[in-house]
């Protein structure tokens, strides 16, 4: 897929890949400019040297299937297989990867001693200086995957089948997003008869209710049984019955604990799979940009910023910063409390000095995304919460579809990544910083216009 997120990913995984060679200095890497017959002949050469090394993208073929190895280590017993992973643990998906290229590795008269898959260690702390030993673990799974080695065959002629026949009869189902998502699901939903309100609107519809659903055709949540469904369920299928929108006011103990002045914040973080500056660990949430909304007692509001682009390290500018511009006393207004509060939490892990004031903000905390659950609901909010299908019922003006460039966390990260290059052009930089702005500034604009909205408040000045 051509998003964002599938981007980064493959990001990491290169990332991750130049690392683990980094392991071996005297390695070789096997045709880098992918030659696939080059590649099978050079790998040939050099398995049957008597001075044997590191290989790294070994190319075998056997049966019709062709496998690249991530690293084939020299040893005693023959040659150590290893797959190497930008995950923190081994999936399943990745034992059947690596059952693949053994069997495979195996079939082309490769005699393999043992086959392990690299993963990076989250406990471990990079220390600097482009000093990454201890980065990655490595855990052995020969005894997991030998009973899979038997069922290889079998994989490889079902896969051969449906190559070579027409498109493949499978409806659409949980399949289509794991272990990721998948490039084909907006043609395998072509022409597919679509629910306007379908019951995958309804959240946490436990899968029995589905099946059963599913069994009797009923494909749109308005022709549901209303006594199988939640409150919840049914606020969603009453509002798609009859187009009105869903709001109650707040309870007094709600409307108290939003009293005083108000803060209203919103984070961007980075998580690199390598860590590029010391005293951070792979998958670590970094804060790199903060956007406070002061909303006065007499509604005027102020817009403060954060946003590091320097490439340094920016947490600690980030948390002082932050406890310069929210006070000490006022709600801070977040919407998912979880998000922000555990990147503060972490801060205040991370600079003892500054934790008193930290952990403060978070005692302060009021999370928007409960309340808007327990009061408000539109019909064109397709059974979500998020800020972004809730914004645009309110002020449709404001959707986060009319930003440029920025538009979701996954953007955000990309344009930071991008930003703090080095051979990211300074026009550019500049590009990508209005960008983070608008984005970021958006979000908490959003949530004073929610909470506006919840409290009965029309003015949106």
């Amino acid at each position: 897929m051509d998003d964002a997120g599938s981007h980064a990913r493959f990001a990491a995984g290169n990332n991750v890949g130049d690392i683990a060679r980094q392991q071996f200095p005297n390695g070789l890497l096997i045709s880098p400019d992918n030659d696939l017959g080059a590649a099978l002949l050079e790998t040939k050469t050099e398995v049957q040297r008597k001075d044997r090394r590191p290989l790294f993208e070994a190319t075998f073929q056997a049966n019709d299937v062709l496998v690249r190895v991530d690293l084939l280590l020299p040893s005693e017993r023959g040659w150590d297989l290893v797959e190497v992973k930008s995950s923190t643990s081994v999936k399943d998906y990745q034992l059947d990867d690596a059952a693949i290229q053994t069997w495979v590795a195996q079939g082309a008269g490769i005699k393999i001693a043992s086959t392990s898959v690299q993963v990076l260690d989250s406990q471990w702390t990079y220390p600097g200086k482009l000093q990454y030993a201890g980065l990655f673990k490595q855990v052995p799974v020969d005894d997991v995957i030998e009973p899979q080695l038997a069922e290889v065959p079998q994989w490889i002629e079902e896969a051969k089948t449906i190559a070579a026949g027409s498109e493949p009869q499978q409806e659409m189902g949980a399949q289509c997003d794991s272990p990721f998502s998948c490039g084909f699901k907006a043609h395998c939903s072509e022409g597919l008869v679509q629910a306007e309100y379908p019951i995958s609107w309804l959240p946490n519809l436990h899968w029995t209710k589905r099946a059963l659903l599913k069994d009797k055709q009923i494909v749109d949540l308005r022709k549901v049984e209303p006594d199988i469904l939640s409150d919840m369920q049914r606020r969603i299928q009453a509002a798609s019955q009859t187009g009105e929108i869903f709001s109650s006011p707040l309870l007094d103990s709600e409307q108290a604990s939003l009293s005083g002045v108000r803060y209203y914040i919103d984070f961007e973080t980075i998580a690199f799979a390598v860590p590029i500056w010391a005293g951070t660990r792979p998958y670590e949430k970094i804060p790199f940009q903060w956007s406070c909304h002061i909303e006065q007692l007499n509604g005027v509001l102020e817009h403060h910023m954060f946003l590091d682009l320097n490439g340094n390290n920016p947490e600690k500018k980030f948390a002082e910063s932050l406890i310069a511009t929210t006070g000490s006393s006022g709600p801070v207004i977040v919407y998912n409390k979880s998000f922000e509060s555990g990147v503060i939490s972490s801060l205040a892990n991370k600079y003892s000095e500054l934790a008193p004031q930290l952990l403060a903000i978070n005692e302060r905390m009021v999370d928007l995304l409960p309340l808007t659950r327990a009061h408000y609901y539109h019909p064109r909010m397709r059974g979500s919460w998020s800020i972004k299908s809730v914004l645009p019922t309110i002020c449709p003006e404001l959707s986060y579809e009319f930003l440029d460039g920025v538009s979701d966390g996954a953007d955000a990260m990309a344009a930071y990544t991008e930003a703090i290059a080095a051979e990211t052009t300074t026009k550019r930089r500049l590009q990508i910083e209005t960008e983070l702005r608008n984005y970021c500034e958006r979000d908490t604009f959003a949530m004073v216009q929610l909470l506006r909205r919840l409290a009965g408040n029309t003015n949106f000045a």
